[in-house]
């Protein structure tokens, strides 16, 4: 349930380790639909599918800078840009060309977990099978109604899409535009996805303000004549530590599990990965015809993607709650290289967040 990345992925995936599997994918959407998102993805996607995307891709990004403190700080990266309504449904559409049945523009309403089976109401009828997927994103309902949703962790992000052809300005991530949080500039072939988010909980709300942030920003790249049909306003559920994905035989994927990156609020890449580990249980546990089987999703997502989102949920932690000792001993040409690796999907949060330099950061 829920055909974005994660969704689609897992499905797809799932045809491929296991061809004679029925996969039923529903999405309350009618794909192409419009999906805010800044759309970087690193080219690790392809360890994930077996299928070439370069058809997709609007650009690719080979320099990101990294502003603080009025600093501008260059570092090679390798990042593929892509326009998600475009993406989501390629993804969708390989699905179907491995045999999934796609079922677009079915809301559910309700998922009921039995002995035997799982059985999904929606407004189109119900379905059954034996194991069922959530791929919700932060606004999804049926995850909290089975109380697997994870504790508040969210980052409000509010995006605008400037459309213009081969824009001439670079990747950016800005940490001088807002407290507890970063804007960005993602650029395209065919315009700018402009944006600006903010970490809060409930002990910490984030401040008013966001669209008088982000028009400050758009003004700065002279971009004046705003188009209020393209300002798109969302949470984002980021990882907030290890938690129980697996609910006898219901299990998350993408989002709502977890996988977006805490610091960077990255979720396109973590989310493909979700769904490619998760068919590969699903895929086992059908094969050997023993739900049991699935538990070991839990595990396998910690030690893929959980574990080394604890690095990131640590640093951004120390980052935003102490800014200005931490931008001061971190904000290095070699830090401004470590980060564009990980965001490149090429080096790890764990490959250079040790528990020293950690340390050092608020020293």
């Amino acid at each position: 349930m829920g055909a974005g990345p994660s969704g689609s992925t897992c499905a797809y995936n799932l045809k491929r380790f296991h061809p004679a599997a029925s996969v039923l994918l529903i999405d309350q959407a009618t794909f192409p639909r419009v999906k805010p998102c800044g759309g970087g993805i690193s080219p690790d996607v392809k360890n994930y599918i077996d299928f070439d995307i370069s058809d997709i891709l609007n650009c690719q990004q080979k320099k990101i800078f990294l502003v603080v403190n009025q600093q501008k700080i260059a570092a090679d990266c390798d990042l593929w840009m892509v326009r998600r309504e475009h993406f989501d449904h390629f993804l969708l559409k390989k699905a179907q060309e491995r045999g999934v049945v796609v079922k677009q523009d079915c809301r559910v309403t309700d998922i009921n977990n039995q002995p035997s089976r799982v059985v999904v109401q929606t407004l189109q009828g119900n379905f059954t099978g034996k194991i069922a997927v959530i791929a919700e994103g932060s606004r999804g309902t049926l995850a909290k109604k089975l109380k697997l949703t994870a504790k508040n962790n969210i980052t409000a992000a509010l995006e605008y899409e400037h459309y213009q052809e081969n824009p001439d300005v670079p990747l950016h991530i800005d940490f001088e535009q807002t407290k507890n949080g970063y804007a960005w500039i993602f650029p395209k072939s065919d315009g700018l996805s402009i944006g600006i988010g903010r970490f809060s909980s409930k002990k910490n709300v984030p401040e008013l303000g966001l669209p008088q942030q982000l028009k400050k920003y758009l003004h700065d790249y002279h971009i004046t004549d705003i188009d209020k049909k393209q300002w798109h306003g969302h949470p984002v559920q980021l990882y907030s530590g290890k938690r129980k994905l697996v609910y006898h035989r219901i299990l998350l994927v993408g989002e709502i599990a977890g996988a977006v990156d805490p610091l960077i609020a990255e979720g396109i890449r973590p989310s493909i990965k979700s769904g490619f580990y998760a068919a590969k249980i699903l895929a086992e546990t059908i094969e050997k015809n023993n739900v049991r089987l699935l538990r070991q999703y839990d595990q396998l997502f910690h030690q893929m993607i959980g574990k080394d989102f604890q690095y990131a949920r640590i640093a951004a932690y120390l980052l935003f709650r102490y800014f200005n000792k931490t931008m001061t001993s971190i904000l290095t040409h070699s830090a401004a290289k470590s980060f564009a690796k990980v965001f490149s999907g090429q080096a790890c949060y764990s490959d250079y967040l040790t528990a020293r330099r950690l340390l050092r950061m608020v020293m």
